[in-house]
């Protein structure tokens, strides 16, 4: 069989400028290429990125309908921040028609409207959102023995619980708030991986999917009222400089212990700069009357790296 050659570019996402925000991987199909999932997941550990997206054109009456597939290096996911943020920049500036401000990313986790505001240099995305807070959270001894280092940042930094969260089914946070910017530098990654269990169906939380550590401190707000918080996350034993997965799901946390019935929270969220990569996340959360969440809203911009072509 004949190689295929298929376009791609790398872009770094949640950031302005290059070589800082989270890497990602987008190679265009065309509508007449049609790869299996061994081909994407191989295609995906050869970039060896926290993420690849596969993204295919819409064509004849929905042009402004793209669809991607998400693939980390081992699996394929249903939803991640970076790579929805990454694909629908490359699609407004290479793919739709220059006055198209509006368009859709269909994922395995459902349709994604997204917005353009080229002004704000800022893509929006109302990102679907399943939240599941589970009943079971990681307790402080458990913390301490999977990150040791924290022994040494003092008690008062350290929280005696701290929440899991999903933000769609199969994307799952431990949600650990510290008391101090010096705390959140001592973090280093684990010795073994975070085993809790979920109240939907099975017991154990790698059974559904990613899951990872989301640490956080809180900061002074903006005049505005937005909230302020620098991050970091570790998928054992890896660093990610760019979550916003992760941070959509911290959002919502915070929106509904704190969050006003019918009012809009939003979130400045700073990750990256322990591992040189500095990316500013966006996130916005809309509570009905019920102080059930209405919408959550992902912003953040691209810039292009690199692209060429890769043979399958």
């Amino acid at each position: 069989m004949a190689s295929q050659q298929l376009e791609f570019t790398t872009c770094d996402v949640f950031t302005d400028i290059r070589f800082e925000g989270n890497p990602l991987a987008i190679v265009r199909l065309p509508p007449n290429i049609f790869l299996s999932q061994g081909q994407k997941q191989a295609i995906a550990k050869e970039f060896n990125l926290s993420e690849t997206v596969f993204l295919r054109l819409g064509t004849g009456q929905n042009p402004d309908e793209w669809t991607i597939d998400i693939f980390i290096t081992d699996a394929e996911i249903p939803f991640a921040g970076h790579p929805t943020i990454g694909s629908a920049w490359y699609a407004f500036a290479h793919l739709a028609d220059q006055h198209v401000r509006r368009a859709t990313l269909n994922t395995k986790a459902g349709p994604i409207p997204v917005t353009l505001d080229p002004d704000r240099r800022r893509i929006s995305a109302s990102i679907p959102h399943d939240v599941i807070v589970h009943k079971t959270a990681v307790e402080r001894s458990q913390l301490l023995d999977l990150r040791p280092a924290l022994r040494e940042v003092g008690q008062a930094a350290i929280p005696n619980r701290a929440p899991v969260v999903s933000i769609v089914r199969g994307m799952t946070f431990a949600l650990v708030e510290l008391g101090s910017l010096d705390a959140l530098r001592a973090v280093k990654p684990a010795g073994q991986l975070l085993r809790v269990s979920l109240d939907a169906a099975d017991t154990d939380l790698l059974t559904k999917g990613f899951v990872g550590w989301y640490f956080y401190v809180r900061l002074a707000g903006m005049e505005d009222g937005t909230k302020r918080l620098c991050a970091r996350m570790f998928d054992d034993p890896l660093e990610d400089p760019a979550t916003g997965s992760a941070a959509s799901a911290l959002a919502v946390y915070r929106t509904l212990r704190d969050g006003e019935p019918g009012k809009v929270s939003r979130y400045a969220i700073t990750q990256g700069v322990e591992m040189g990569r500095r990316s500013e996340i966006g996130v916005e959360v809309a509570l009905d009357e019920e102080r059930r969440i209405r919408d959550v809203v992902l912003s953040g911009w691209a810039v292009p790296v690199m692209e060429g072509k890769v043979w399958c």
